[in-house]
């Protein structure tokens, strides 16, 4: 086991949040979690467990290791994708993408099914086994600490007047994710009012405008985490410090700072802080800090879910001066690209994707991701959604165009005796 070198006041570290994972919760002072809530509009989480959920809950399910280091895995994936063709900030909830993607691949079938499960590292994952575990995952999220918030909600959003969905798909996504029901005639206002609602206004506007009209259904997560330190930064000891750019450049920031003891690992070229929140612990933010000069995204692509699980096994506490930027970020992105470049691309393609499970003819026509994280003081605030939106593949070709643009006959006519009740010309309508 190695001690990790102290962080000292003023030292001009580069602070990054690697990879956090981010959950959800309903905004409000105290602790607690609900898992979905009302598409139709209102407050927060309310509804009720969804009956799988409940049946984990009081079975004391444990989560299942191998479906966290599944999703952990793509998270990572998916990161090094994204930051390949973005050179600012990112940030992401892999919680929220693969709820969303997982109850999507509840719908695949054949070849569209086997590569959203090597892209989501599903491999060994029976349907049956996939969502049980999702369920105590779920189910291991309600109420984790008296100050940490975390609610997961789920909803499925179609044409209720005239609806493709398979009865079967939308009744085993209440049955395991709590998805609500809402109406597509009112998208995208509808479905961003709700995700606006479960992430208590932090994310307003993540359904693109489109003719949901011509969309067989839109899957949404909104996720949002809202928790307190374990022991708070004091406000007055925050101070304009600088931070060093990748190229060198430096920059003020707002530093927070606190002394004391922090569980910290040291590795070949990099330091690991784990700050908790809440009264139990359970949940933290984990700072991977690369050395000066080290590459951040050659550093992340090296990341993996087992090095977490080491790291967790390493930490030991060391008494230090902790100095983290106060920071708020906003990310958004879509997602067809880097999903195809991981592999998932049949799921994108009209002529090719399979999800007859869900509703015959239908592809992904589009996978929309938002994320917000804001760290103060006090704690954290991150809030995550994801859409996901499936499309006919055969649209109806656009008729020609019969434009009654100049003079014409007409005639009213009783078809069954063939009279002709009225005949006419028109020159001029007006």
């Amino acid at each position: 086991m190695r001690y990790a070198i102290p962080f000292y006041v003023r030292s001009p570290a580069l602070l990054i949040l690697a990879c956090a994972v981010l959950l959800s919760a309903c905004g409000g002072s105290g602790g607690g979690s609900t898992m979905a809530s009302n598409p139709g509009g209102g407050g927060p989480g309310s509804a009720a467990t969804p009956p799988a959920v409940t049946q984990a809950q009081k079975a004391g399910t444990p989560t299942d290791p191998a479906l966290i280091s599944a999703d952990n895995a793509f998270g990572l994936n998916l990161l090094n994708a994204l930051l390949a063709s973005n050179s600012g900030n990112v940030a992401i909830s892999p919680t929220s993408l693969n709820m969303a993607l997982q109850i999507l691949y509840n719908g695949a079938a054949g070849s569209t099914a086997q590569a959203m499960s090597q892209t989501l590292q599903l491999q060994g994952f029976s349907l049956a086994t996939l969502n049980s575990d999702n369920a105590a995952l779920e189910a291991s999220l309600l109420n984790p600490d008296p100050a940490v918030q975390i609610t997961l909600a789920n909803s499925l959003w179609m044409h209720l007047s005239d609806n493709p969905v398979l009865p079967s798909f939308t009744q085993l996504n209440q049955t395991y994710y709590g998805a609500e029901i809402g109406d597509l005639s009112g998208a995208p206002a509808n479905v961003n009012a709700w995700v606006a609602n479960i992430t208590n206004g932090l994310i307003t506007n993540i359904l693109p405008p489109a003719n949901y009209n011509l969309v067989v259904a839109v899957i949404a997560n909104a996720i949002y985490f809202k928790g307190a330190w374990t022991v708070a930064f004091d406000p007055t000891l925050t101070e304009p410090a600088p931070f060093t750019e990748a190229d060198g450049t430096q920059v003020t920031v707002q530093m927070m700072y606190q002394m004391g003891t922090f569980p910290t690992y040291t590795g070949s070229n990099y330091e690991v802080v784990r700050i908790p929140y809440g009264q139990t612990q359970r949940l933290s933010m984990w700072i991977v800090l690369p050395n000066a000069g080290v590459n951040l995204n050659a550093f992340v692509a090296t990341l993996s879910p087992a090095m977490f699980d080491s790291w967790a096994s390493e930490l030991q506490g060391s008494y230090v001066n902790l100095g983290l930027p106060r920071f708020s970020t906003t990310f958004g992105a879509s997602l067809p690209v880097p999903l195809t470049t991981l592999g998932m691309g049949i799921a994108f393609s009209q002529s090719q994707a399979d999800f007859s499970a869900l509703a015959p003819n239908t592809y992904v026509s589009d996978v929309e991701h938002q994320t917000v994280v804001e760290v103060d003081e006090s704690g954290t605030v991150a809030a995550g959604a994801t859409t996901v939106t499936v499309s006919p593949t055969v649209v109806g070709e656009a008729a020609p165009p019969l434009l009654i643009d100049h003079p014409f006959f007409y005639a009213i006519r009783d078809d069954q005796s063939g009279a002709l009740l009225f005949i006419g010309t028109m020159v001029n309508p007006n």
